[in-house]
């Protein structure tokens, strides 16, 4: 249960290094990194499908400036894992993604297929959220800044080192997991379903 949780965040990348030379972030450069985000992606661990990942954009009209995406991903007819995700600037060459729970995650169930269904509710619908800081490394390629321990992210083991990357240009998402106490490296991948 817990390799699917991998997802995240999301979800969640093949390590590419530290950021290279930033450019001042702005507010289309949140929105591009949501919209490289959203989408519905296959799970690959070890070289076999283990979920279906969906990142559907929800409150497009809330009017705070923010980006949100609602994240479910099943495996079968099973629902493994739901999150909100709240992308903002953090600063000028950083923006965050907030990772949040929802107080009553069945009621959400199956309505990624139906963004207008979450018109009808607000972010109080949401418990606290973990954060994940985000570097634009090119065009079309977002990063953590650095490889971090998430202890504070109950999807991961604690203590284990993990980087995550968004990348447009291959429709997939990535994530490098080093296990605390050892120099191995887990890869995940996410790729993203072409749709016509």
């Amino acid at each position: 249960m817990k390799r699917f949780a991998l997802i995240l965040a999301a979800m969640f990348m093949v390590f590419s290094g530290f950021a290279q030379k930033h450019s001042k972030f702005s507010d289309e450069d949140a929105k591009q990194f949501y919209r490289t985000m959203v989408g519905d992606y296959v799970l690959i661990v070890n070289d076999s499908t283990t979920a279906d990942v969906h990142f559907t954009p929800i409150w497009e009209n809330l009017g705070n400036g923010f980006q949100w995406i609602y994240v479910e991903a099943t495996q079968g007819k099973q629902v493994v894992l739901q999150k909100v995700l709240e992308i903002k600037p953090k600063t000028e060459k950083q923006f965050r993604v907030y990772v949040h729970d929802l107080k009553d995650p069945q009621q959400f169930v199956g309505k990624w297929g139906n963004r207008n269904y979450f018109d009808g509710f607000r972010p109080s619908m949401l418990k606290s959220g973990k954060r994940i800081t985000f570097v634009k490394t090119n065009d079309f390629s977002y990063q953590t800044h650095k490889l971090m321990r998430f202890s504070a992210i109950d999807c991961f083991p604690k203590g284990d080192l993990l980087h995550f990357k968004f990348v447009q240009e291959d429709e997939r998402f990535y994530i490098k997991r080093v296990p605390k106490g050892t120099n191995r490296i887990l890869g995940y991948q996410g790729l993203k379903e072409l749709t016509d």
